[in-house]
């Protein structure tokens, strides 16, 4: 969980003292209150706050060419950030970040939290899984195997601090009631399959091959509303599966076909002599149609915003045989439950979050999005087509609740989750209070010795 956001007047807020009257050492980055924070831990936030910093020049400049390291550097050395130049924003960062750590250890011991023996072990297995991954360049830096510990504790006492106050009957009252009306307000379980309209060659297809595809979701749907009909949102479930799977294994035959008669087109140019106009025109209009089925079937396999929609949890179609008895009797038994594979969660936008011009990213297109956002409870289960420039959808939006289980969307990961997203700004808020309380006594000589710009992460 990332909650430590940027306080707004952070710098302002507090008191920098003078450098510590032995500036000359430099294994240590600063005091706060009674906290000597190690030299390890500042380089590894001074890290952190350079990666912020190029995040936030690349908003500004989408351009911003960050594939060579060094001279990214030289870039970013020159911008300015927030009105200061940039050394000077990305040392104030690190300063907060070593701040909010310092909170987190006194609250932690105040609160008197302790780490369980489970989460002692999960600790001891992530320090040993990225250490090894990354211990070459953390040395190579300055950070010990000590300090990035203390900052992978630090992160899960922060977790025990926000559970005391923003769980499940934490101090601040939580219910579980609240957090899955938020969760169900906030998310739309869908599922839908995607129609591509463009060839191979990123070229949309022509009006008859339009009106082809369009013929056939138009079919699907006929399909899927028969369904419902006859057996209501479970029934749909299952034709939606297997329109799913009948499209698939569509655009893979017609690759497969194609390219068996492009294999058959280079022949014939070996001995043109022989080949009428007629064919020819016939084989350039295949060669055209495989790379437009290629590019639909990528379509289907691939998600189109990732960002915003997360995979569901998939259960598959399960069959029991039951043994034979002693009697040499024998029974089936076939068990199925709904497949959820398909299915995606998308999370709803505030669009008064984003300011005039920038890009809302609406999964998976804005036309479906605004769809399935007017579909209410009454019509739940029942297909929609919409229409996008480069692609055909066909859209169910169902009940979340049903899904809501310990099994299956509603377990301990998504409860958490749900809390974070609920109320992560205001544990935010506790911590830049706990932070501006903080005492700072900044070793000069060390910010100045550890110079982000000389990193090599």
């Amino acid at each position: 969980m990332s909650v430590f956001k940027k306080a707004a007047a952070f710098v302002t807020a507090i008191s920098m003292a003078a450098a510590m009257t032995a500036c000359s050492d430099t294994t240590y980055g600063m005091v706060i209150d009674d906290y000597t924070v190690p030299a390890g831990i500042y380089i590894y936030y001074a890290n952190s706050a350079y990666s912020e910093a190029v995040s936030k020049i690349a908003a500004e400049k989408p351009d911003l060419d960050t594939s060579d390291a060094e001279a990214l550097k030289e870039t970013v050395k020159a911008e300015t950030i927030e009105g200061m130049d940039s050394l000077t924003w990305i040392q104030n960062k690190a300063v907060e970040l070593c701040a909010n750590y310092v909170a987190v250890e006194k609250k932690f011991d105040e609160l008197e939290l302790e780490l369980d023996e489970e989460t002692e072990l999960n600790l001891d297995y992530m320090v040993e899984y990225y250490w090894a991954s990354y211990q070459a360049s953390m040395e190579e830096n300055g950070v010990s195997e000590d300090s990035f510990r203390k900052i992978m504790t630090s992160s899960y006492k922060s977790e025990m601090i926000f559970e005391h106050y923003y769980g499940i009957d934490g101090e601040n009252g939580v219910t579980e009631d609240e957090l899955k009306t938020y969760y169900i307000e906030n998310n739309i379980r869908t599922q839908y399959v995607a129609f591509n309209l463009v060839d191979g060659e990123g070229n949309m297809l022509k009006s008859d091959g339009k009106e082809e595809m369009m013929d056939m979701v138009e079919d699907y749907q006929e399909r899927v509303e028969s369904a419902y009909d006859e057996g209501g949102v479970e029934a749909v479930m299952t034709e939606m599966n297997l329109v799913q799977d009948e499209y698939k294994a569509y655009c893979t035959s017609i690759s497969e076909e194609a390219a068996g008669v492009t294999g058959a087109a280079a022949e014939t140019t070996t001995t043109a002599e022989e080949t009428t106009t007629e064919e020819t025109t016939t084989e350039t209009t295949a060669e055209t149609e495989t790379g437009t089925e290629e590019t639909t079937t990528a379509a289907v396999e691939t998600d189109e915003n990732g960002s915003t929609v997360s995979e569901t949890a998939a259960e598959t179609e399960e069959t029991t045989t039951a043994a034979s008895d002693e009697e040499g009797d024998a029974s089936d038994e076939t068990t199925t439950t709904i497949s959820y594979t398909n299915e995606k969660i998308v999370a709803v936008i505030n669009e008064e979050d984003y300011e005039e011009g920038d890009t809302i990213p609406y999964s998976p297109c804005e036309e479906v999005y605004k769809k399935l956002i007017s579909i209410t409870d009454k019509d739940y289960g029942k297909p929609y087509i919409v229409e996008d420039d480069e692609v055909y959808y066909l859209v169910v939006r169902y009940e979340i609740e049903d899904r809501m289980t310990e099994e299956d969307l509603w377990n301990e990961s998504q409860i958490y989750n749900v809390e974070v997203a609920k109320y992560g700004e205001d544990f935010d808020k506790y911590l830049e209070e706990w932070t501006a309380a903080l005492t700072i006594q900044k070793n000069e000589a060390a910010i100045k010795r550890y110079d982000p710009f000389k990193f090599t992460f």
